[in-house]
């Protein structure tokens, strides 16, 4: 029965999005609504009970090619447990978060009014993500489990916990934990002679909450190690053109350059740029990964840049994924972006599981119940993770927890093209290259 449902939602989706296609109209709006038919459809054929899920995701702006993944993964992660979950089915509604706080958070306020959401889940940037707690707090509907990674999340959720307790664990730490690894691996380079000269650090980023969370802990982190901070700067979203720029950090004299640029099209334009100038100093170029197209886009420009590096806690799962997520999106994908994504929808689908298995009952009420005593707590952890080692929060905190029987990313620099693990050591498959 579980197959002829899943079977049963596919067939109607693609048949309701053919004769959309015939009329014309949204892509977007038509595909959410559709398939959202088409999990009602199959439950009442089932005679099984609904859970609407609003699964937000950015699928236009300048976000819409990772929101698009984000969609796609879900959809996997619903394909794996067939749209079930006990007696019910799982009907989600896909909603556009856009790269606007106002217009994702009126999309999100729409699911539940418009579409009776029952809860939420996915989500990517951070300031998109803190107009939608407010949505939560407001209609007290728990989302779950999203990936904007921002310290001002974070900083949000704590003005309030009680509040702002229908917004549940974060899949991403806080910008803290990834500029002490940076500062880290700088140090100790410094510590060891692979680095010599002054310690001078200029910092540039995407003029955004996450750009900015990643300079401002960057700054922090490295001024308590001895580090002077010789030029920070943020850039509109999108901004290709960093000669001024870089021209200000090469007459600085900085050593370490170190930043978020947040869009494929701005890394591979800085660090293109970086060498065209001839900027001899150790650039960071963080979230450089999470992009499949980053080779192709930056060339030998990015060799000798640094990231964080979110390796496949199960590579051989990692591999299955990305190989059935490139048949049926059409194109590639990468751990950065749609494997996070899958993940995040896996880890939503099994707390859903074990709150069934608690309550028997899928509702509002005892998601939030759930959530608040078993997942925000500690008493409840995600361990079949694809890309970490575990998901599990704690008491007061809305990050999940780091370390490395939990959520721990290692360091990687492009090495004759190829990112490589160059720290910590114990993760090191090549030394680092100054």
């Amino acid at each position: 029965m579980k197959k002829a449902i899943g079977s049963l939602i596919a067939l109607l989706t693609a048949g309701s999005m053919l004769l959309t296609g015939c009329s014309g109209g949204s892509a977007s709006a038509s595909s959410s609504s559709t398939e959202t038919k088409a999990a009602q459809t199959a439950a009442a054929e089932s005679g099984d009970k609904t859970l609407k899920v609003a699964v937000g995701c950015s699928l236009t702006g300048s976000g819409a090619k990772a929101g698009q993944g984000f969609k796609t993964a879900t959809e996997m992660a619903l394909e794996d447990i067939d749209y079930k979950i006990g007696d019910y089915t799982i009907v989600p509604i896909y909603f556009d978060l856009t790269d606007d706080p106002e217009k994702g958070a009126l999309a999100y306020e729409q699911a539940i009014v418009k579409d009776g959401a029952q809860m939420a889940m996915q989500g990517w940037f951070t300031t998109i993500a803190m107009s939608c707690m407010d949505v939560s707090a407001k209609y007290q509907i728990p989302y779950l489990f999203n990936y904007g990674a921002g310290q001002s999340l974070d900083e949000k959720w704590l003005e309030d916990p009680e509040y702002y307790s229908y917004y549940v664990g974060k899949t991403y730490p806080t910008s803290d934990f990834i500029s002490e690894e940076y500062r880290d691996l700088i140090v100790g380079a410094f510590e060891s002679g692979k680095l010599t000269g002054e310690k001078k650090l200029a910092i540039y980023g995407e003029d955004s909450d996450w750009g900015r969370s990643i300079g401002q802990y960057c700054n922090q982190a490295f001024s308590e190690s001895g580090f002077e901070v010789v030029y920070e700067e943020y850039f509109a979203a999108g901004t290709t053109d960093f000669y001024g720029i870089l021209s200000k950090i090469k007459e600085s004299g900085a050593t370490v350059v170190c930043g978020a640029p947040n869009t494929i099209a701005s890394a591979a334009a800085f660090l293109k740029q970086a060498k065209e100038v001839e900027l001899d100093a150790t650039i960071i170029a963080h979230g450089l990964n999470e992009y499949p197209e980053w080779k192709e886009l930056c060339g030998d420009a990015a060799e000798g840049a640094i990231t964080q590096m979110q390796v496949y806690a199960d590579p051989e799962a990692g591999a299955e994924f990305e190989k059935r997520f490139a048949e049926k999106a059409g194109y590639e994908g990468g751990i950065g972006c749609e494997g996070v994504a899958y993940d995040c929808a896996k880890c939503t689908f099994a707390a859903l599981q074990a709150c069934y298995d608690k309550y028997g009952v899928l509702d509002t009420e005892t998601i939030y119940k759930f959530a608040t005593e078993d997942i925000q707590t500690g008493n409840w952890a995600f361990e079949d993770s694809i890309t970490q080692a575990s998901y599990r929060w704690e008491e007061g905190r809305l990050s999940p927890v780091v370390g490395p029987e939990a959520f721990y990313n290692p360091l990687a620099q492009v090495q004759n093209g190829e990112f490589k693990l160059i720290f910590p050591e114990s993760s090191a498959e090549a030394e680092v290259n100054f």
